[in-house]
């Protein structure tokens, strides 16, 4: 499978290269690495940025004090949650949370809600960036789209010489307000989740295992309302019903797509059980309202947390904290101190990375 995905990508990034260089699209703003990025550079609205910053800018100014308040909170936090799920690797592996990055049909089904989030985490969190950045005076650029690996992006550039020329509290100004936009749209949609009624209606089969009695009968995407009659609309009605079966059961099962018979094996887990062969999770009314929400607000959340992971350089938690290193420390010792802290915590993901092996 992984075979197949690698050369899918490939042949993509071939026919970038091959569009880029067709049309000349070097000369109009667009900067490509081949398989590493895609960069489309524009100017046409940053007249929006400039206009937003104008607005309200009492407002502005007080959204980017709470941004530093926030990242002086959060890159700790988010050291700390990174830190203490790389202990649990080693310690108690089973433990730790399962750690991995979010490519959109790789490592993750791709769906409605991971496409809104996706498109809300880079609308808000550059945005932000880029309207602080003109409140404090530092020219932007451009704006525009990239593309990393797979990984879809946006972002806004401000000029660099004059960034470096600001003053170091509008720097962290800057740096800060990407990760409280993520947070706020995060906690919206999180109070937006407990609004929304959440009435079990059937046990929804995200997927089916090869090899098993599930595979020649059922689909990703059923939902199964009743086993030989018996209302299983909740989790804990499945497993109470499925507990009663054993290896050569028939199983009449009526889902949304109509009703089906599935012939049980023997569980490879817990031997005298029956065994479907599917990856089942509740389902709920509303389900599409309530996928769309939840991704929205994990996707903010997760990606407002982990910005704030002080990787030098890199993420916004890096660059805010080598600001403060340089505020209170000597250049030479801040470099240090730096350089050392972005190694910490470049050891620490990779350790979190790793739950995807243990796991």
């Amino acid at each position: 499978m992984i075979e197949y995905i690698l050369i899918s990508i490939a042949f993509f990034w071939l026919i970038l290269v091959g569009i880029v260089r067709k049309f000349n699209l070097e000369s109009r703003g667009v900067t490509i690495v081949p398989l590493i990025f895609l960069m489309v550079r524009t100017q046409k609205f940053l007249h929006i940025v400039d206009t937003l910053s104008e607005k309200a800018k009492r407002f502005w100014n007080a959204y980017a004090y709470a941004g530093i308040i926030v990242s002086i909170i959060g890159i700790p936090f988010s050291l700390g949650y990174f830190a203490r799920n790389a202990y649990k690797v080693f310690s108690a592996p089973t433990e730790a949370d399962l750690v991995m990055p979010v490519i959109p049909g790789v490592t993750i089904k791709i769906s409605w809600g991971l496409i809104l989030g996706i498109i809300i985490i880079i609308f808000v969190h550059e945005f932000s960036h880029g309207i602080i950045a003109r409140r404090e005076g530092i020219p932007v650029k451009s704006m525009g789209l990239l593309l990393f690996i797979v990984l879809p992006g946006a972002f806004v550039e401000p000029d660099e010489e004059e960034m470096k020329k600001a003053s170091r509290l509008s720097r962290i100004k800057v740096y800060s307000v990407g990760s409280l936009a993520n947070f706020i749209v995060a906690f919206l949609f999180l109070g937006l989740l407990f609004l929304i009624p959440q009435v079990p209606d059937g046990i929804l089969i995200d997927d089916t295992l090869p090899g098993t009695p599930a595979d020649t009968a059922l689909q990703g995407g059923m939902i199964i309302h009743t086993i030989n009659g018996v209302d299983v609309s909740t989790y804990d009605k499945f497993s109470e019903e499925m507990d009663k079966y054993k290896e050569g059961d028939i199983l009449t099962l009526e889902t949304n797509k109509g009703t089906f018979s599935i012939t049980l094996t023997d569980h490879p887990d817990f031997p005298g059980k029956g065994y479907m062969g599917i990856r089942p999770r509740q389902h709920l009314e509303h389900f599409f309202v309530l996928d769309i929400v939840a991704w929205i607000f994990m996707l903010n959340f997760s990606i407002a947390l982990f910005n704030l992971f002080p990787i030098s350089r890199v993420l916004d938690g890096g660059k805010i904290t080598d600001e403060l290193l340089n505020h209170f420390f000597p250049e030479k010792t801040a470099h240090i101190l730096s350089t050392f802290f972005g190694v910490v915590a470049l050891a620490i993901l990779a350790v979190n990375l790793m739950t995807n092996v243990i796991l």
